[in-house]
């Protein structure tokens, strides 16, 4: 339910916290008070479309917080986990607005587009104000309340319609991979050409790269054999110039003076190692000189395997890895489609039968959504009539395909509820209804049979009872009230009779300090004058208090009846 309603800088509202409790809450109060501006207030942290002139004046930023307690059901669970949010015991909705047009929403203090936000409060808050659009009255929404209602009597057959449809369109997406005979000769020479072409290129893993390194040398020959040869003259010379030579007129030198110093032998020692090293540098490189030694015809066929190698990567992937996986899928794809016309044939049967299976279930849906239907048929025009509009005809419009083709995991069927407010007057969809009386008796009506079905906890009805009076108008309260021993109603009303029914009335009044005008909001301990002057006006007769006094001794004894 929603626990707590926090608001700042909205139109005449500076600060106002509004702590709501469970079952009917009442807001009442003179006209021009404010009750609107708290409906808007709700419906903008509800996520509404709000413009900048909902932020107070003088003002430069609008914020309200909704805070929800007892919240949580399997379809609220769900959503917060697909969004992300952890569900906690409280939840916590704000939005701000800025003068300059800045939007930010947060849920439980994460920072959370309109959308999700809306998405969100369409499963905590439903709103019905007289300007409102209504889930209710979105005929796209009209068989999942059907569904709702029906409840046990529907939920196998929609499970078992999904599980033959799931059959059914799994078997035709592999008959559809296949596509017609031609078709798939049509695939198969491509494929064919694909593999043999692959097979023939025969591309070894790093190729390319030892390609490039093999062209890269190529290019660079005349450098790498200067750059070699002069290395092996600078270590071979062509007489006694070399380093080799060198060293080892250096041994033969020291071994003339080794008999008169002891250390020499050992320096004699370091130059023969480093003498047979330099040898072993000079052979690497006469090796190295020696595979240099490339022809025109080798360099000529190098270039032209890379340009193959080359052109088939590009053609399949760009790489090694996705030339390979390419060939696998085309071999396997190739396998499937040559032995393709006797799968074909046992998928044609199987679809058939799967087919068959898919419309007597969805029939037997159709069936049960029509009998639950008719039910409810009668449910709606007994409250119709309760609410003074005994000459109402309701319909539950149920239109069924045949064609298995065009059935839906939710079965064959579309619904809408269609009306006739009138006797002779012909039925026409809830959106089409012209009166405000008809239209709030109608929406009472509907709500007071679904009330707990749709599971949203808190319902908020804006003057609900707009064009009723009379005998009707403690119906109305009655209806009101049965809802809220299910759920928590928030209702704004100049009906006595409804604000008599209050488990929780608040009174919304306006005063004028420092030139501005401001909207207050009291919880009233007793409400007998409040209900008394929504009886005769400011100016209430003597009879007024009295009169409020036996309407709310009347709204005790409905309520005492109903626990």
């Amino acid at each position: 339910m929603l626990a707590q309603l926090c608001i700042e800088n909205i139109a005449l509202i500076d600060k106002l916290e509004l702590a709501l409790q469970d079952g009917l809450n009442i807001l009442s109060g003179e006209t021009g008070a404010g009750k609107s501006i708290i409906i808007d207030s709700l419906n903008f942290v509800l996520g509404e479309r709000a413009d900048k002139s909902l932020i107070r004046h003088g003002t430069g930023y609008a914020v309200v917080q909704a805070v929800f307690e007892d919240y949580i059901n399997p379809q609220i669970s769900a959503y917060l986990d697909d969004i992300g949010i952890e569900v906690e015991d409280v939840l916590i909705l704000r939005r701000k607005m800025t003068v300059e047009g800045k939007n930010e929403c947060r849920i439980n203090g994460r920072v959370a587009t309109l959308s999700i936000l809306t998405g969100l409060t369409e499963l905590l808050v439903d709103m019905h104000g007289q300007h409102e659009h209504q889930s209710l009255l979105r005929s796209a929404n009209h068989i999942i309340l059907l569904d709702s209602i029906g409840e046990n009597k529907v939920r196998k057959a929609k499970a078992d319609v999904s599980a033959a449809y799931e059959k059914y369109t799994s078997l035709k997406n592999e008959l559809n991979r296949f596509g017609n005979s031609s078709e798939r000769e049509r695939k198969l020479d491509v494929l064919s050409y694909q593999i043999e072409e692959i097979e023939r290129v025969n591309v070894g893993e790093g190729e390319e790269e030892a390609l490039l390194a093999q062209r890269k040398r190529i290019r660079n020959t005349e450098k790498i054999l200067s750059a070699l040869q002069t290395a092996k003259s600078a270590l071979d010379g062509y007489d006694r110039s070399g380093v080799s030579a060198q060293i080892k007129g250096s041994i033969s030198a020291l071994n003339s003076i080794a008999s008169y110093d002891e250390d020499i032998p050992a320096l004699n020692d370091r130059l023969n190692s480093t003498r047979l090293e330099i040898e072993d540098i000079s052979d690497t490189l006469s090796d190295m000189l020696d595979r240099l030694d490339f022809d025109s015809r080798s360099a000529d066929k190098m270039e032209e395997r890379l340009e193959e190698v080359r052109g088939i990567l590009r053609k399949y992937g760009g790489s090694y890895e996705a030339l390979q996986k390419f060939y696998e899928e085309a071999k396997r794809e190739a396998d499937m489609l040559g032995g393709a016309a006797d799968r074909v044939a046992e998928l044609e049967k199987e679809i058939k039968t799967a087919g068959d299976s898919l419309g007597e279930k969805a029939a037997k849906l159709t069936a049960l959504r029509k009998k639950v239907g008719a039910e409810f048929e009668k449910s709606m025009v007994k409250e119709l009539a309760d609410l003074g509009m005994g000459g109402s005809t309701f319909k539950v419009d149920i239109a069924s395909t045949s064609d298995v083709d065009e059935i839906s995991s939710n079965g064959a069927d579309s619904v809408e509820f269609l009306i006739s407010p009138n006797v002779g007057e012909p039925l026409k969809p809830l959106a089409k209804i012209i009166s405000g009386g008809e239209m709030s008796r109608f929406m009472l009506a509907l709500k007071n049979i679904v009330a707990g079905i749709d599971g949203i906890g808190t319902m908020v009805f804006d003057e609900i009872d707009t064009g009723i009076s009379g005998n009707i108008s403690a119906v109305v309260s009655e209806k009101l009230c049965n809802i809220s021993r299910n759920r928590q109603v928030i209702a704004v009303t100049h009906m006595p009779s409804l604000a008599a029914m209050a488990d929780s009335h608040y009174l919304i009044s306006k005063s004028t300090k420092g030139g501005k005008t401001l909207t207050h909001v009291d919880l009233l301990d007793d409400d007998t004058d409040e209900v008394a002057r929504l009886i005769g006006g400011n100016d209430y007769s003597q009879f007024a208090i009295p009169h409020a006094k036996e309407m709310k001794a009347w709204a005790e004894r409905y309520k005492q009846g109903l626990k």
